[in-house]
Formats: structure tokens, sequence, C-alpha cells
């Protein structure tokens, strides 16, 4: 899913000049990733959200390799091949504007190791409800009582049931969790995840380790109340960054599903606030 670009002209006179010039104002891009197992179907409507929050603004949602429409592909081993992987199909930005990423947990992994190995590409990242093993105990970076919907949903074969045991640990909504259960299990079902993929990801995860240095703008966003992970990594990651860290008191791991308005304003006030 790509929301259209949308480029801002002004018509404007120059000084001591009384003919109009058309001038084309560049045009900033966010590159969203989703999570663990997650694909570009799972944002829902976050990325028009978020395009309506930052509407000079290109958002382009990538798939992580091995999920959603890049299902056929293997996983390619860890997070910094991942992170390659991702960063070829990303390009340059065509618009003469900045290149942001906002990555969620998984994602956030791969948003980092983009920040610290390719400096110079991007503008600045947020990275939401993620982890690293240097950082955090394992039972931190995955709760124990969420093991049986994370890995023992991997082998049910009832579909909708999988899924909704997921939904139930990753958001806090509850007024939400049948339609978004309906949704993902839909997903599934179109786009199944294989599980050699599933568990390369897992794998590749607990494995990370963050890097030493962050040389862009950070900021790090987590909701307190998170089932999956605890809140603690995100305040790790921040402290080793010094980089600002803003919770949702009521929110769970998955902040876009939970409290997608929030999340975009948050994404919008900070990305106002880096300087060109």
């Amino acid at each position: 899913m790509r929301v259209p670009r949308q480029r801002v002209l002004h018509l404007g006179l120059l000084p001591g000049r009384d003919s109009l010039i058309l001038a084309a104002v560049t045009t900033d891009r966010w590159i969203i990733l989703r999570g663990l197992t997650r694909e570009v179907g799972h944002w829902g409507g976050f990325a028009t959200t978020l395009a309506a929050a930052i509407p000079d603004a290109e958002i382009v949602p990538l798939e992580l390799p091995g999920v959603g429409t890049l299902r056929d592909r293997p996983w390619p081993g860890d997070i910094a091949a991942a992170m390659e992987d991702v960063r070829a199909r990303a390009g340059r930005a065509t618009s003469g504007g900045r290149t942001f990423v906002f990555g969620m947990s998984l994602g956030g992994m791969v948003t980092m190791e983009w920040a610290a190995r390719h400096t110079g590409e991007l503008a600045g990242i947020v990275v939401g409800a993620s982890s690293a093993r240097d950082l955090s105990r394992p039972w931190q970076r995955m709760k124990p009582a969420a093991l049986p919907a994370v890995l023992g949903g991997r082998v049910r074969r009832d579909v909708g049931a999988r899924e909704e045991a997921i939904v139930r640990v990753v958001t806090n909504r509850a007024d939400r969790w049948p339609d978004v259960s309906m949704r993902w299990s839909e997903i599934a079902r179109l786009r199944p995840i294989r599980g050699a993929v599933a568990r390369g990801q897992l794998a590749a995860a607990m494995r990370w380790n963050a890097p030493r240095n962050l040389a862009v703008p950070s900021l790090f966003l987590v909701g307190t109340t998170d089932r999956l992970v605890d809140a603690s990594c995100s305040r790790a990651l921040a402290r080793r960054y010094a980089a600002p860290l803003i919770e949702h008191p009521t929110a769970g791991h998955d902040l876009s599903t939970d409290e997608p308005e929030w999340l975009a304003g948050q994404l919008a006030r900070w990305h106002a606030g880096v300087a060109r």
C-alpha cells in the first residue's frame, strides 16, 4: 500500500520583479515498517491517518522480506541482512526531500540498524515498542504470559483462533478485538506466512544487539501497559542513545492499532521539530 505523494506548489513574486514563479516544495517521505510476522496489511488505516497528520510528506509502507506480497521470498537470516533488503527496495527519495523511518518492534530493529550503518541516508528515525538482547532480559523482551499466543499459535490449524489470541496479547483495546481479529484472520488466510520465515524472524530478533550509537535524530515510543514486550526495553534503548521516550499510559504493543491518532500525532510533532 502506497499513499499517493502530496506535493505543495506555491505561486509567488520574486523580489523586484513582477513575473510569477512556480516553485515546488520538496516532499519528505516516511517509510513505515511492521513487526514480527506482520505485513503491510496489518497497518489497517494507519498510513492514511499518518498522511493526514503530515500532509506534506509521502507515506511509504514497506514489507519486511518473507511476508505479505513478499511471502514467497525467504527470510534473509539476520536483522542486518533484512535491513539491506528493505533499503534496496526503498531506493532514494526522488522528490529532493528527506527520508524518515518509523519501525514497530522487529521493524524498529531494522530501522535502528539502517540508521547505524547508513547514517547519511536518513534524516531521523522513530522506534515503537522494540528491544535488544544486550539491553534487556529474555523475559522482558517477550513476556512469559504471551508465549502461548505468539509461539503456540503457530501450530494452531484454526487461523481465526490463532489471530484472535495474538490480537488479545498485542492490543489493549478490547472494544476493537472482534474487528481486528476478523481483519487479521483474513490477511492470514489470503497471505499466510511460512513457518520458516516466522522462526527466522523470531531467531533474528532474539539474537539482535543494539548498535552502540545512532547519529541521527531518534525518538522512542511505547505503551506503558504493553503485554508482549515490557516497556522497560524501550526505556533501555532510549537511555543508550540519550533519546527522548514518550509513553502512552494505556496502549499495548501495537500502538498503531490501539492509538493510531496519538501515534500519528507524535510522529507529526517530532517531524516538524527536526531541523532541515
